[in-house]
């Protein structure tokens, strides 16, 4: 049993480092529920809590483009992107893009949910203290149908779920693809000091924390706790076997 432990240590310490593989991965794409995709970044003024600039592209309705440096991210000449809360208290990033070899030119809405838990702006609240820091970590995307409280109620704001929008001024019927689970936005560019517009990239790997807006985490093991487990596990086998 004793001599065992060397070959276990070893099987150990591979699983360790596949496990830091995929931590440190990042496909930089979000999945829709029929399996279509979109990927892409954007830039996120933490102090003004709004949109700097954005560029994605979509598979969804026959493809998309979301880009706010050309006409594809504009309305009437101006960037279309915004930061919002819904009826739930959740942060809304929304994105338009007019598509204008479309049917004839058809305007569509990408729209990604980030649970507060009541908590007002809360990506803003959580990177603020971060500003200079926070490389690596991930905000969970909402999935499935926003639950907003009773229309009738004293609750204000628009009911959104996390999806892209087909043809928003015409469609009647099927008009939301929505997301899928499992899909995050990471930070991949944090500011540096005295610089306040942080990098989102979308990915369906978490990675480093998982922030969520009800005041919890989800700690996802960092890729050099990892490695350090591994490399541990590999170099106490192979004391154990050559003494």
């Amino acid at each position: 049993m004793v001599r065992a432990f060397p070959r276990v240590a070893v099987w150990l310490a591979v699983l360790l480092l596949a496990g830091a593989g995929a931590a440190m991965a990042d496909s930089t794409t979000l999945t829709f529920v029929d399996s279509n995709t979109v990927s892409g970044t954007f830039k996120y003024d933490v102090t003004t809590n709004t949109l700097v600039s954005w560029d994605f592209t979509s598979s969804a309705f026959g493809g998309t483009t979301f880009d706010s440096s050309t006409a594809n991210g504009q309305c009437f000449g101006v960037p279309c992107g915004s930061v919002q809360n819904n009826q739930d208290g959740d942060v809304v990033f929304g994105f338009d893009a007019f598509q204008p070899n479309v049917n004839g030119g058809t305007s569509q809405e990408l729209d990604i949910v980030i649970a507060c838990g009541g908590a007002a702006n809360c990506v803003q609240n959580i990177l603020l203290p971060l500003v200079g820091n926070g490389v690596g970590n991930s905000f969970a995307i909402t999935s499935g149908p926003a639950t907003c409280p009773d229309p009738n109620s004293a609750a204000t704001g628009l009911c959104v779920e996390s999806g892209q929008n087909k043809d928003i001024f015409n469609c009647l019927t099927n008009c939301i693809l929505a997301l899928a689970g499992n899909n995050y936005i990471t930070i991949t560019d944090p500011p540096s000091p005295g610089d306040v517009i942080v990098d989102m990239t979308l990915s369906n790997v978490p990675v480093g924390t998982v922030l969520t807006g009800g005041g919890g985490n989800n700690n996802v093991p960092e890729p050099s706790t990892l490695l350090l487990s591994a490399l541990g596990l590999g170099g106490l086998a192979l004391k154990r076997f050559y003494s």
